[in-house]
């Protein structure tokens, strides 16, 4: 019988979900970026999910700025990417990472 997997997850600390999970989601964890600091995501071979828990700040990909406050859901599909950057605040965040099937394409 498969067992549950319990992880208090704490900033910077990300979870392997492959170890309990057979479905495609393949990385979890809370982000945080201090006041100006950013991260892109970019999705080749995976999907990103990313919610945002705390703080404030941008969403920028091409051609647009979303501005992302607590509450906030970015998804990014094949193909896209992204740069979050905390506002002066910070910025804390739930990220997903999910495997794409193979030929999976958009």
């Amino acid at each position: 019988m498969p067992s549950t997997a319990i992880t208090a997850l704490h900033r910077g600390r990300a979870v392997d979900p492959a170890r309990v999970l057979t479905g495609p989601l393949r990385g979890i964890g809370l982000g945080w970026l201090d006041a100006g600091e950013a991260v892109e995501l970019t999705a080749e071979g995976h999907e990103h999910a990313v919610y945002v828990t705390a703080g404030s700040g941008t969403a920028a990909g091409p051609g647009s700025d979303v501005p992302l406050a607590e509450g906030t859901a970015v998804t990014l599909p094949l193909g896209s990417r992204t740069t979050l950057t905390a506002s002066e605040e910070g910025l804390e965040y739930f990220h997903a990472v999910l495997a794409v099937p193979r030929g999976g394409t958009r």
